[in-house]
């Protein structure tokens, strides 16, 4: 685990438009938070000989006292947290996800926090027996920061199956609002145990003189502490949830789970209870009736000693035999695409998929998602004559369920070469539905892509649009709204651009809205109405003398070829060329289909998974 990656892999959500990007903030990080330990020390050791502030000619040296000891107090107020971005994502029919992107200045330090004590956070996660998705060290660099243990679908069904094996009842719980119901302070409890933890609690007063004496356990604690602070700094200090999104928030969960995990071992010892969770998901095995009861009430006490709660309406007990593969994923496992009437065979599957989707219309997001990974990977591949009713099938399914917009933008980019004036005028009704039934309710996944999908194939924006993106103030459309405006003619008329800009002053930079005034006031997109905006803010005028952006305008989606080298036309087969397949697990986005029977991805099969 190196702080690099971590930033780098690990800190946007995946689900965001592809120009956003942390490269250049990795790239130096560690001399940036020297940098900022130097600023920070500056301004708050008020003995320091380089401490900011000179004694004037006619101040008493206790005035001079007092106004060191402002400073230090406003100083420490103003950059002692922040707000993070919001970007919300479907979850389901009508429910949302929220992902937050926390500032730059105290999620590098949450970070480097994480990373420079990595073996105790594996400690604890070797307390589990259950964990299939403890967070490991990915080397790859196509990939999140992190992976699960459990690498695939596939690989996990097979750990229940084995797990399973001498147990006839199953009983599968999760914890509810996981992410969002997390109390920091658990953190501590998570890394030395409760009691332990609460032992130290009392000796707060005591900790530096037991740390010189080489209590390992003293120290553990106050780093347990320092590591709830900064957490607790990301999110305005908040102590309840962890931001979701960041990989910094699995490894922090998934602590706590696993702590959690091994209590539950101990406590059902006597009933040989076996196990596997995959994040919130627990899939308990057990031989009675009785004996399910007993592990359902222990697993909820021991959740309550940690300040979460089982999600009740999920509880499912079952006894063998059930059907242990979901009837869509077996159904479009066997689906068989004819070589010699393409057209119809798209027609049926889009015709399957979408009759799936009205049975379960809770479902309807994961469902496109999952049937779509066959023509986003190129497993399945579009001849040029069924190319115009496949067009019209996937724009229309994205009008039902926008959440597949980003996976209709890598698809239409592969088949680039097939669109032509009738393609654009579609996508430019779908981009300007989406954004006139989703900007009233700030929908920022299905903006965001509308916007990309705009400036992906040179699409005009009417004004109107514009407009209502400009007033939700979200951060990430709003950026792409100002690449468009700044260097494209797409965008019609004289968008409201000023009153973006009447808000860039004060403490914007530690709002929710940092990313939207960082990048655009550094780019020259915006003029903010304080002057000097960046160099006000000492953290972000560091990165803006390193030249840091979260925002690059030419980078793109990756495009996955068939293995075989054959024009796109006439291909019917195939699977993802090995580097593009990397990155698909970067994604977490596998296909599985009867050319290619790889696992689907967590995020889709696990439909009850609740961050």
């Amino acid at each position: 685990m190196t702080l690099k990656n971590l930033i780098k892999r690990g800190y946007f959500p995946k689900e965001l438009p592809p120009p956003f990007d942390t490269s250049d903030l990795s790239a130096d990080i560690t001399a940036t938070l020297a940098s900022w330990t130097t600023v920070f020390e500056n301004n708050t050791k008020i003995n320091s000989a380089t401490f900011v502030l000179t004694q004037n000619p006619d101040e008493t040296p206790q005035q001079f006292k007092d106004r060191k000891k402002a400073h230090r107090a406003d100083f420490i107020s103003k950059y002692n947290a922040s707000r993070a971005t919001v970007y919300s994502i479907s979850k389901g029919k009508l429910s949302r996800r929220f992902l937050q992107i926390p500032n730059p200045k105290h999620f590098s330090i949450l970070s480097e926090k994480i990373v420079s004590r990595w073996a105790d956070y594996q400690v604890v996660y070797n307390l589990s027996e259950y964990s299939q998705s403890y967070p490991i060290p990915e080397t790859s660099t196509e990939k999140r920061s992190v992976s699960t243990f459990s690498k695939s679908v596939a690989e996990f069904r097979n750990s229940l199956l084995k797990t399973s094996i001498d147990k006839l009842i199953e009983v599968r719980v999760d914890i509810s609002k996981f992410y969002p119901t997390i109390y920091t302070h658990s953190i501590a409890w998570a890394l030395l145990g409760k009691e332990k933890a609460k032992h130290y609690f009392k000796e707060k007063d005591n900790l530096d003189a037991l740390i010189a004496s080489g209590n390992t356990d003293a120290q553990l604690y106050k780093y347990a502490e320092s590591v709830d602070m900064a957490l607790r700094a990301c999110q305005e200090r908040q102590s309840i949830g962890i931001p979701i999104g960041p990989d910094t928030s699995h490894i922090i969960a998934e602590l706590v789970a696993c702590r959690i995990d091994s209590i539950l071992k101990t406590r059902l010892n006597s009933i040989e209870l076996k196990a596997c969770r995959y994040y919130d998901d627990y899939y308990l095995y057990v031989s009675t009736k009785d004996e399910a009861d007993k592990v359902l009430k222990s697993l909820q006490l021991i959740l309550s000693e940690f300040h979460l709660e089982i999600n009740e309406a999920k509880v499912k007990i079952r006894e063998f035999p059930f059907a242990f593969e979901d009837e869509f994923t077996t159904s479009l496992h066997t689906f068989d695409f004819k070589k010699t009437n393409q057209t119809n065979s798209i027609k049926h599957y889009f015709s399957l998929i979408w009759a799936f989707a009205e049975r379960n219309p809770k479902k309807t997001d994961w469902i496109f998602k999952y049937s779509l990974r066959i023509f986003e990977f190129s497993t399945v591949v579009i001849q040029k004559t069924s190319w115009k009713v496949f067009e019209d099938l996937l724009i229309k399914t994205a009008l039902i369920e926008p959440a597949i917009l980003d996976i209709l933008t890598r698809i239409f980019i592969t088949y680039s070469s097939f669109l032509d004036a009738d393609s654009k005028e579609k996508l430019k009704r779908l981009i300007n539905i989406t954004i006139k039934e989703h900007c009233p309710v700030r929908h920022n996944f299905e903006m965001a892509w509308a916007l990309w999908i705009a400036k992906t194939f040179e699409i005009e924006i009417d004004e109107q649009s514009a407009n209502n993106i400009i007033d939700t103030r979200d951060s990430i459309s709003n950026l792409i709204l100002l690449d468009l405006i700044n260097n494209s003619t797409l965008v019609n008329g004289h968008p409201r651009v000023s009153d973006i800009e009447a808000e860039l002053k004060d403490d914007i930079l530690m709002s929710e809205n940092w990313l939207l005034a960082y990048e655009g006031v550094k780019k020259g997109w915006l003029t903010p109405i304080e002057a000097n905006l960046l160099d006000n803010n000492l953290f972000f005028k560091i990165l803006k003398e390193k030249n840091v952006e979260f925002y690059k305008q030419t980078k793109q989606l990756k495009t996955y070829k068939p293995q075989e080298d054959k024009p796109i036309e006439t291909y019917s087969g195939g699977h993802a060329s090995e580097p593009e397949q990397q990155t698909s697990q970067e994604n977490q986005q596998i296909v599985t289909t009867k050319n290619a029977q790889t696992s689907e991805p967590f995020d889709i099969f696990i439909s009850g998974f609740e961050l």
